[in-house]
């Protein structure tokens, strides 16, 4: 009987190109990285590297990322990019078919409010979530528990998710400092 192993994680899979070599960005001796080391320490300067090639691949939506990445996972996993990703997976899967201009225009929303909160150095998840869920949620008359459901299934922690919904919930709420991206976002 054989053990099955993750096929990212089995090396009978890996390509040449899996293992390379980069130099060290502290001194410039050369540290050979494997595609799944995420950092390593050089071997001349002892200074901590990460892999400039480190993707995580299936550890952003795997349910066993934990059990091969360890505590990285989580960092991993709660990563904006991927949250926005999930979340959009999610609102897809909850709007229908004849509900692709509403997805249209919440996905375009989210990329206008990205942009927008990044040129102004802001953290661009609460704005992008808020402008991607809030124009479909309002459209369909989601609940609030259906809101924080979605919200919850894409990995956004009940504090974050509870702001998220206040920003859709109220649309004249001046004082937030997302307001601004958020309206302008999904005008």
């Amino acid at each position: 009987m054989s053990i099955w192993k993750c096929p990212g994680q089995d090396r009978s899979f890996w390509k040449p190109e899996d293992i390379f070599e980069s130099p060290c960005p502290h001194c410039g001796q050369s540290i050979e990285f494997w595609k799944d080391d995420i950092t390593l320490r050089c071997p001349n300067c002892k200074q901590l590297v990460g892999n400039p090639r480190f993707d995580p691949g299936c550890a952003a939506w795997c349910s066993y990322a934990s059990k091969c990445l360890g505590e990285m996972a989580k960092t991993i996993q709660s990563q904006p990019q991927i949250i926005r990703n999930r979340l959009e997976v999610a609102l897809r899967k909850k709007l229908r078919p004849e509900d692709h201009d509403l997805l249209n225009r919440s996905l375009k929303a989210a990329q206008k409010a990205e942009a927008m909160a990044l040129a102004e150095k802001a953290d661009p998840l609460i704005p992008v979530a808020a402008s991607l869920v809030g124009p479909a949620a309002r459209a369909k008359g989601w609940s609030r528990e259906e809101v924080l459901a979605l919200l919850g299934e894409a990995g956004i922690d009940d504090n974050t998710a509870g702001r998220i919904y206040q920003l859709i919930e109220s649309g004249d709420d001046a004082g937030n400092p997302y307001r601004k991206i958020i309206d302008q976002a999904t005008a």
